[in-house]
């Protein structure tokens, strides 16, 4: 069975290094005040061992780095943000075990979708810059509830002083790169609700919140889930922390529903985490006292074909499932394989498991006239995976035979996963076949490579520099412009 990454740790415009080493975590976040009035919260931490520092007038040793976010509507630049982002002064030039340091900036703009073009670079240090561009929503009607995003903290205490991450009256740490260590036990988190005075008069907003497996979109822990009631103000702030001490490795949303006094759902909002915790053992051995006598899966008794289907489930799976395809699938009986696979259906849909079943085997035969081979199953390539997973992308950017690339596809999901203008870049690296490997997405909890373009022109540019992520320019070069928004 091809091995798949259980667990990625790199989540796009969260944590990203250029420039012969600086290192730096950007995040961006739509708000809204009390008087409707939207802005983006920009928050900017720069790994202090990272940076040059050069001595200043009082023989003081400072880093600074230059940022610039330039807010395009459109053709039209909204507004820009441009300063220098400078560390606090120390005795010595050392790099080593200097602190991060840090800002957070909010920027009042008019509601509509914009453009974010980033640009940042150490002024001490090499004249690279990091560029990225990303897209960012604010639309907050004054006739309809609306929300911010979830936001997600290392931690929660009690704040010493004011400071740059006090806020709600806590000291409330952003949690880098969406990652959850095993050393934090729990997860606090917070989303600001408005408008809900002319939503629900005088009624009260109900916040049931939860964590869903990823791969599942199962409540992870079913221990783990509370409901919240807050009286109808302009601002309602859903502020709570989820108990992570057993939640097992593997990829998860923050989920927090809202409803009225009725139960009827209003909003959804979700935010990706990724739980490292490989103390906890999951056992998955409870589908052994399923009964599977009169069901779909009682006439299967070919072990060989009940094998194939259970792996071709690895990628709509959790990542204890996951690890139980790749560590305990040979050794079940034929009346176990039958009791897993029912199982798992019956988990996802207990009204119909069966049509459940028979509705993803359709999609699973699709990728393998798609992708499939002769050395293969199609839905363990990696374009078979995505596409088991995601489902089918909207638009698909074909390169087959770029007399400079190597062959390769872009593609493109317009929303996935509460997140927008979702990538993925396949490529065939030795020519040979339709097996073709992903080399980088900006989906949250996918193989991320900065450096994609350099591998697809390897043809032409062997010598690279590991930091270069623009190849040398050549006519008919399209990579950028297919990988663009517009």
């Amino acid at each position: 069975m091809k091995k798949y990454p259980l667990l990625l740790a790199i989540l796009l415009m969260a944590s990203v290094s250029f420039s012969q080493g600086l290192k730096a975590f950007i995040s961006h976040k739509a708000y809204c005040t009390h008087n409707l009035q939207p802005y983006i919260e920009f928050t900017f931490i720069v790994g202090g061992n990272t940076v040059q520092y050069v001595p200043d007038k009082q023989k003081k040793f400072t880093a600074g780095v230059e940022i610039q976010v330039d807010m395009m509507r459109g053709d039209s630049l909204e507004k820009s943000l441009h300063y220098i982002l400078s560390s606090d002064p120390f005795a010595d030039s050392a790099r080593a075990g200097k602190p991060d340091f840090a800002d957070i900036q909010n920027v009042p703009v008019p509601q509509g979708t914009y453009d974010l073009y980033f640009y940042m670079r150490d002024v001490n240090g090499d004249s690279n810059k990091l560029s990225y561009i990303d897209r960012i929503v604010l639309d907050f009607p004054e006739d309809k509830l609306s929300t911010s995003k979830i936001s997600l903290y290392k931690g929660i205490s009690a704040p010493e002083s004011p400071g740059l991450f006090v806020k709600y009256g806590y000291y409330l740490p952003p949690l880098y790169s969406n990652f959850v260590p095993e050393s934090q036990y729990t997860l606090p988190f917070a989303l600001e609700v408005y408008n809900t005075p002319r939503i629900l008069g005088d009624g009260k907003l109900k916040a049931k919140c939860f964590i869903e497996d990823a791969g599942t979109h199962l409540a992870a822990n079913t221990n783990n889930i509370f409901t919240m009631e807050y009286p109808a103000k302009d601002v309602v702030l859903v502020f709570n922390e989820f108990n992570v001490f057993n939640l097992p490795s593997g990829n998860y949303f923050a989920m927090v529903e809202l409803s009225d006094e009725k139960d009827s759902l209003l909003q959804v909002e979700k935010v990706f985490f990724q739980k490292s915790n490989p103390s906890v053992q999951v056992s998955l051995d409870d589908f052994t006292s399923t009964n599977v006598k009169g069901t779909f899966v009682e006439m299967d008794t070919n072990r060989k074909v009940l094998i194939d289907n259970i792996k071709s489930l690895f990628p709509v799976s959790s990542y204890s499932e996951r690890e139980f395809y790749e560590n305990r699938l040979k050794t079940l009986t034929t009346e176990q394989l039958q009791q897993y696979l029912y199982t798992f259906w019956l988990r996802r849909n207990p009204a119909n498991p069966e049509e459940a079943w028979l509705k993803y085997k359709k999609r699973v035969e699709e990728v393998e006239r798609m992708y499939g081979s002769q050395q293969v199953r199609g839905y363990l390539t990696d374009r078979g995976r995505v596409y088991l997973q995601y489902g089918k992308p909207n638009e698909v950017r074909e390169v087959p035979s770029d007399p400079v690339t190597l062959p390769y596809e872009i593609w493109h999901y317009y929303y996935l996963n509460n997140q927008s203008n979702v990538k993925f870049v396949f490529y065939d690296p030795v020519m040979t076949g339709n097996d073709y490997e992903l080399l980088h997405s900006n989906m949250n909890g996918e193989r991320h490579n900065p450096n994609w373009q350099m591998f697809l022109v390897r043809k032409i540019q062997t010598q690279q520099d590991i930091y270069e992520t623009n190849p040398v320019d050549y006519w008919g070069n399209d990579m950028e412009e297919y990988w663009k928004y517009h």
